[in-house]
């Protein structure tokens, strides 16, 4: 092995100082380069929420106000031929409402948004709230829509921890999917039962039902079983996918069986959550009550 001299050694040592110097401004370099694009990815992702929070309440709103106004004709007007034109207005404003919900949802679901928000909520409430959503809809098919709630005293299923919001969509895209795929003079079941393990919720129609090649299928994203040009039925297929993934946040499960030409029966079971002990969030019928300490003057 060849050894180096004193002179030899102190250059190759020079050499690899101004190595690790170079490789040092490089890496500087390129650190500083990736805290710029960092920054501005947080930038991009704070106006994207930005944007989906605006254009939901600029499109919401006025539809709301809309399907108010609606109702409010609807209850006064009495000449039949305007009636008419007051439910139509009514029945489409709900339904382009109901739907781009799903899609603002399935955007915030995409961009890891949606994250609970847990509550003590008013599980009848809520329900028989998103039921008399659907009834005028449900009149128009001629489908009856009921509900009963079995297994425990009133008074234990009254409050439940979950997230308001995301309990009413759930509940709201099973309805909706029951009632759409019914027949005239069908009935669509929800019931409601306390368990051990938390919630249980069952929708039921005697509509098409589902052929068990495609009951894993229908969960997943735009898939619509009755598609093309000719399609009987509405919707984008996203229901079921937001029902699957909300109650994945939520850390619930859904199962379905069905019977083509007999109906369909879903059932989600829904754990109690976990809320935070820095003030308790009431909700009842999906409107929010806050309740934490206040300041004694």
């Amino acid at each position: 092995m060849q050894k180096l001299s004193d002179e030899q050694l102190v250059e190759e040592l020079k050499f690899r100082l101004d190595q690790s110097r170079k490789s040092l401004r490089d890496l500087s370099i390129v650190n500083r380069k990736l805290v710029e694009l960092n920054h501005k990815l947080e930038e991009s992702e704070a106006l994207k929420s930005n944007f989906l929070s605006n254009i939901r309440n600029e499109i919401n709103n006025p539809l709301n106000s809309i399907i108010g106004l609606a109702a409010q004709l609807a209850a006064i007007v009495k000449r039949p031929e305007v009636s008419e034109l007051v439910a139509m207005i009514f029945s489409e404003a709900f339904q382009l409402d109901f739907q781009l919900r799903n899609i603002f949802i399935a955007a915030e679901l995409e961009a890891g948004e949606a994250m609970p928000s847990i509550e003590h909520v008013e599980v009848i409430s809520v329900i028989r709230g998103v039921l008399d959503n659907f009834r005028t809809h449900a009149a128009e098919k001629q489908v009856s829509v009921s509900f009963s709630v079995t297994g425990a005293e009133a008074d234990t299923l009254l409050y439940f921890p979950t997230d308001s919001q995301k309990l009413q969509v759930i509940v709201a895209n099973l309805v909706a999917n029951a009632v759409e795929f019914s027949g005239p003079g069908s009935e669509v079941r929800v019931q409601l039962d306390q368990t051990e393990g938390g919630l249980m919720i069952q929708v039921q129609d005697q509509g098409v039902g589902i052929a068990e090649a495609d009951l894993k299928r229908i969960f997943d994203r735009f898939v619509q079983l009755d598609s093309g040009p000719t399609r009987a039925h509405l919707g984008h297929g996203l229901g079921l996918s937001v029902v699957k993934s909300l109650l994945d946040l939520l850390q619930g499960d859904i199962q379905v069986s069905s019977t083509p030409a007999v109906g369909s029966l879903f059932t989600v079971m829904l754990p109690a959550a976990a809320y935070g002990a820095d003030g308790i969030t009431f909700a009842e019928g999906g409107n929010l009550f806050l309740f934490g300490q206040m300041d004694e003057k």
